[in-house]
């Protein structure tokens, strides 16, 4: 692990901010397409909810936009244990299906706040764009096998690590974005030519059986298609976040410059009961699987079993400057980006 120092740790008065499993991975972000600014830029900065009306009880009214994984269990254990109440909000959480909406969304004042993952932020600050993060939402858990986010392959393809795949047809739900950077970061590592690696775009449930199709030779899946994969007998050839770096945070939640620097009390508030709804869930895995089966439809007997991310509110901001590096090797950023300038200080 990385020390966390004033250099390598943005701590809660620093730089603070986040992406998961992985779970998502396009220059939009965790399980949506198109351009992270959509249509607009930096627009109002009152969300449905926001400044502009106010919630029940005397309660600040807040909108969040965020796509329905397991990343964001955190987001729906604060609103559900009352974190958010205490720290003066009403909060509504509405589903998105990823960047696509999420980014052009907090631009242009539909959402107050919204959860995305570290490479459409990149993308989407090298491009002008008004938007920071405040808090990390998702951390891989450094640990491959133990992870939420796997490279799977079929069982007879002879595959057994990420260097076996130079060359290779690979899928992501995305592409030049999250998944397919941390696969060429995690190859490269590995002594490979993350260079050689071909990518098509493929949905997270499609995966399994374009494998067992030889569509192409591995792809990238995400709890809650892990578990079940690998007990249908596919194998995991590598776990790419956790191989690409241990400390990598995959998403979190941001908003916008204008709201950042023009209602900081609002963004404190909310970011107070999500720290404490990261905390909770770090604490009560069995709580992060229930509360995960109430906004997705996943089967009980599998969010049993799933793998799950870490939750912290901290980013890294070492692993954060290496997947940059990354992603201007291979062309998914191609605009100016100053890191640290992602994350916001409150």
């Amino acid at each position: 692990m990385t020390m966390e120092t004033r250099d390598t740790r943005l701590t809660r008065r620093g730089l603070l901010a986040v992406g998961t499993a992985a779970l998502v991975a396009g220059t939009a972000a965790a399980c949506g397409s198109g351009d992270p600014a959509g249509n607009g830029g930096s627009g109002p900065t009152t969300g449905t909810g926001g400044s502009a009306s106010g919630g029940s009880g005397g309660l600040r009214a807040v909108t969040v936009g965020a796509i329905p994984i397991v990343d964001v269990a955190p987001l729906h254990l604060a609103k559900e244990q009352g974190f958010f109440e205490e720290a003066g909000l009403d909060v509504t959480i509405e589903n998105t299906s990823g960047g696509a909406i999420s980014f052009p969304g907090v631009s242009s004042g539909q959402f107050d706040f919204a959860f995305g993952n570290v490479v459409s932020m990149m993308v989407a600050r090298s491009q002008g764009i008004g938007l920071k993060f405040f808090c990390s939402g998702s951390t891989t858990t450094g640990e491959p096998g133990e992870d939420n986010v796997a490279l799977i392959a079929a069982p007879d393809s002879g595959f057994t690590s990420i260097e076996d795949l130079e060359g290779k047809m690979l899928s992501s739900n995305q592409l030049a974005n999250i998944g397919d950077t941390a696969c060429r970061q995690a190859l490269d590592k590995a002594g490979g030519d993350g260079a050689t690696l071909e990518f098509m775009e493929m949905g997270f449930p499609d995966v399994q059986a374009a494998l067992e199709n030889g569509q192409l030779d591995a792809g990238v899946v995400v709890e809650p298609f892990v578990t079940p994969a690998l007990e249908a007998g596919m194998v995991a050839v590598a776990w790419p976040y956790a191989e690409a770096n241990p400390e990598l945070d995959t998403g979190g939640y941001f908003a916008s410059e204008d709201t950042l620097e023009s209602d900081p009390e609002l963004v404190r508030a909310f970011r107070d009961g999500l720290v404490r709804g990261l905390e909770y869930a770090q604490e009560n895995p069995d709580e992060v699987r229930r509360i995960t089966g109430t906004y997705t439809e996943t089967p009980p007997e599998v969010l049993e079993q799933i793998k799950l991310p870490r939750f912290r509110a901290d980013f890294d901001l070492e692993a954060q400057e290496e997947l940059a590096a990354s992603a201007r090797k291979y062309g998914t950023v191609t605009g100016e980006l100053s890191v640290p300038d992602m994350f916001a200080e409150i």
